[in-house]
């Protein structure tokens, strides 16, 4: 199987709706890349904008049904493509249909988002001028952006989270700490690691873990405060340049990266940006 990369559907008014299956067909007079490609179960990545190798990746989808045939005109497409849902009177008024080949080939299918990426597209993410591509793994990376950008799905933020904990840990065995004395407090405490004996720990680390090069970092308020008023040495490390890559069979993996770190992390008020606050509106005035 392959990982195919589509120009965001030419029907497609937004984001894909969860809830629904989403249809989109091609009219060729000749069968195109991703005629023989495209089957049930492929994975597909959306891409908005750019040209040849500008624009975001936006949604990872999964092909649901696939129809595909030669058609002797657009009434016979019609026929062929009702079997995915869509009614004869809607294909036949659509522009794309109205100004597509008499006769030829149609690839229709339709699909569901499996989830949103939206992260900067690379130069070997090609696709061609019928607006389809291939590739047999899809690499994401920061492409050129610097500091800790947003990862709307929880199982990409997850696996760099980890990914980026992961590497830390080896950093601290590195260091000559042993594997008994790490502790991870992510879970309950606003730090991701505490080192040391647990009634008198000798150092904390908090993780950030990013896609992009060295740059900006999103922090909490208790992440500040731990390292400002607990008395007990923070390090701020921050993994970046990490890839994720989106294999055929669906699985994402992260792999790469490379460590910075701020030791002694004591963060000060002019190195903070405030990008959100808490507002208490007064009910009874």
């Amino acid at each position: 199987m392959t990982i195919l990369l589509k120009h965001q559907p030419w029907n497609a008014g937004g984001d894909p709706d969860a809830s629904e299956r989403e249809i989109e067909w091609n009219m060729w007079q000749r069968r195109l890349l991703p005629f023989q490609q495209l089957d049930v179960g492929t994975r597909v990545v959306l891409v908005s904008g750019g040209g040849p190798s500008a624009g975001v990746l936006t949604w990872e989808v999964e092909v649901l049904d696939v129809v595909k045939d030669r058609y002797d005109d657009h009434h016979h497409a019609a026929r062929l493509i009702q079997k995915l849902g869509i009614s004869k009177t809607a294909f036949l008024s659509t522009e794309y249909t109205t100004n597509a080949p008499t006769s030829g080939w149609l690839l229709s299918w339709t699909y569901r988002p499996v989830r949103r990426i939206m992260q900067p597209r690379s130069p070997e993410h090609r696709i061609g001028r019928n607006g389809w591509g291939a590739i047999d793994k899809l690499v994401v990376s920061g492409n050129g952006a610097s500091g800790q950008g947003r990862l709307d799905d929880p199982l990409l933020r997850r696996k760099v989270e980890l990914a980026a904990m992961a590497l830390v840990r080896q950093w601290l065995i590195d260091q000559g700490h042993s594997r008994r004395s790490i502790r991870n407090t992510s879970a309950y405490h606003p730090y991701d690691y505490e080192v040391g004996p647990e009634q008198a720990p000798k150092l904390r680390v908090e993780v950030k873990g990013t896609l992009g090069g060295p740059g900006p970092v999103f922090v909490t308020a208790g992440e500040v405060r731990a390292a400002r008023e607990d008395g007990i040495r923070t390090v701020l490390a921050i993994t970046h340049d990490l890839e994720l890559t989106l294999r055929a069979d669906g699985t994402w993996t992260v792999h790469g990266g490379h460590l910075w770190l701020d030791d002694p992390w004591m963060p000060s008020d002019d190195a903070l940006q405030a990008t959100q606050f808490r507002y208490e509106p007064d009910y009874n005035p």
